[in-house]
Formats: C-alpha cells, sequence, structure tokens
C-alpha cells in the first residue's frame, strides 16, 4: 500500500480499526490485567492472521494492531533492564536504562535517514517535542522546590518519557515508513495510545468519584473512540492531505484534551493550577509529534505493499 493510495477503500479501512476497537471496549490497555492479557491475544491474532491473509506480508491495515503490541513490549523490555540494572548497579540503573533507550533513538534515527535530506521543519519540531516534555515536568520545581535532585529527577523523567512515549514511535515508524508510507501513522497511533491510555484513570481519581456510573462508562470509551477509531478513521478517508492532517491533530487533541479536563477535575480544588499549566505543553507534545511523523513518512521513498 502505498502512500498515493490513500484514502483506503472502506474495507481495508474498517479493517485498520479493529485495534482501535478493541481498545474502546476495554482490552487495550497497559495496567497488565487479565483483560489485558486477552486484548494482547487478540491483537496478536489479529496481526498473524492479518499477515497469513496477505501471503505471508504484513498488510498495511495491520499497523495500529503491531504498533500496540510493540508499545507493550517495549514497556515490558524496560521494566526487564531497568530490574537488571538495577540488581548490577543500583541507584544508578534509571540512567543506564535512559542512556541505553538514546543509544536506540539515535541509531533508528541515524540507520533511517542517512541517506536522506530531513528538512530543518523537521529538526525543530523534534527539538520542540522534547522542549515541550522538559517543560511538563518543571514543576517539579515549583512543587518540590529547586535543587540538584530534583533537577536531576526532571531531566532524567522527562527524557525517558520522551523517548519512549514519543520518538521511539516515530523512529520505529520511520523502518516501516519506507515500505509502508503514509499508512505508517497508524503505527506510530498505536504506540502513542498505548503510552497515553495510563492517564485515562490515573490513581483511579476518576473511578473514585464517579465509577460505576454510565458517564465513567461512556468516558473510558469515549478517549479511546477518538484517538484509535475516529481519528484513524479520518486520516486513512479523508480525500486530501491537509484534511488529513488537520483531522487527526483536531481528534487526537480533543481526545488528550478531554482525557486531561476530566482527570483535573476529578481532583476538586486539590490540583495545583501548575499542573494544569503543565497539560498544555502535553498536549502540545502529541499533537506535535503527530505532524513529525505526518512529515518524515511523507518524504519516504517507499516500495509497492500489498493492501
Amino acid at each position: 500500500m502505498s502512500q498515493e493510495e490513500l484514502p483506503f477503500p472502506w474495507s481495508t479501512t474498517l479493517l485498520a480499526i479493529i485495534p482501535g476497537l478493541l481498545a474502546t471496549v476495554g482490552l487495550v490497555s497497559a495496567d497488565f490485567s487479565t483483560w489485558m492479557l486477552v486484548g494482547l491475544v487478540l491483537l496478536a491474532a489479529f496481526l498473524v492472521s492479518a499477515y497469513w491473509w496477505n501471503n505471508r506480508q504484513l498488510p498495511a491495515w495491520s499497523l495500529m494492531a503491531a504498533g500496540m503490541l510493540a508499545s507493550v513490549g517495549l514497556t515490558i523490555a524496560s521494566g526487564v533492564i531497568g530490574g537488571l540494572a538495577a540488581i548490577l548497579v543500583g541507584e544508578s540503573a534509571n540512567v543506564l536504562v535512559l542512556l541505553m533507550l538514546l543509544a536506540t533513538l539515535v541509531a533508528l534515527l541515524g540507520f533511517s535517514v542517512r541517506a536522506r535530506r530531513v528538512s530543518l521543519l523537521v529538526w525543530v519540531l523534534f527539538a520542540v517535542v522534547v522542549v515541550c516534555q522538559l517543560a511538563v515536568r518543571a514543576k517539579y520545581f515549583v512543587l518540590f522546590g529547586v535543587s540538584w535532585s530534583v533537577a536531576g529527577q526532571w531531566l532524567n523523567i522527562s527524557l525517558y518519557a520522551v523517548v519512549i512515549a514519543l520518538l521511539l514511535p516515530v523512529a520505529l515508524g520511520l523502518c516501516l515508513a519506507q515500505r509502508y508510507g503514509l499508512p505508517t501513522m497508524l503505527f506510530v497511533i498505536g504506540m502513542i495510545y498505548v503510552g497515553f491510555q495510563i492517564l485515562i484513570d490515573v490513581n483511579y481519581k476518576v473511578s473514585d468519584q464517579i465509577g460505576g456510573t454510565l458517564g465513567f462508562v461512556a468516558y473510558n470509551a469515549l478517549i479511546p473512540l477518538l484517538f484509535t477509531v475516529i481519528a484513524p478513521l479520518w486520516f486513512l478517508r479523508a480525500r486530501s492531505s491537509r484534511s488529513r492532517v488537520r483531522g487527526v491533530l483536531a481528534l487526537v487533541g480533543l481526545a488528550v484534551i478531554l482525557d486531561l479536563v476530566v482527570v483535573g477535575l476529578s481532583y476538586g480544588g486539590d490540583l495545583p493550577l501548575i499542573i494544569w499549566i503543565s497539560f498544555i505543553p502535553y498536549t502540545i507534545s502529541v499533537l506535535l509529534t503527530l505532524a513529525l511523523s505526518y512529515l518524515l513518512y511523507r518524504e519516504s521513498r517507499k516500495r509497492p505493499t500489498p493492501a
């Protein structure tokens, strides 16, 4: 499936959003529950079936499932490596894991763009995403004071979050983009959603307030519906590139903003203003990551890939 073949026909578009429907009913999560295991099995079965049905080639419409599985795998791998590093080097384990992730990111980017001319705008967006994630956690200095210890945590946590949740998905997608082109956005949406999903009921604050109500069920379904069903649906069916980009950014942005506002309101008046302010750079970083992905994958050279 090449970039020029967007929009997808309805038949493959509906196949592409099946992983999003699994997310909408609560089977794609990062909480390591029984439901998560069921969801992972279904995603793996979907991916294997797509591979064999498409003559042992991974079709473009299956990339969201691949992204979701890749995100869970990356989380598990980083946790295992972190545990082993803690045994070997003790308190320096977090730094070691971060350095390994950074090295992986640099290697993937270097391999993918070595023979390409990358526009200045791409690198600017890349830098702004990092700055936004640093700004998200600038609240640490307000909440815990200014010290070298706080600065170290601010830098470590910010870089870890931006690499594993945003930039590694983009870099891994680059390895696929030469084959699939713009449909690789499905892979990135799947990976980013799994990392974002933990914020839907962070610290169980929302469930404490409205758990067991119809509103809570609707809230839990609406966020993944916007992020992994309606936004990909718009992206795959839009008739123009401008509409495609604006639509997916608006829908994902709506999902992120709605989630953060509901979570913030669930704290009542206990949430400091600085945390509300930190929601702004977080939302911007997610949207700019999608824009960055679009620019990179649009410029990738592709070989024809069966749909």
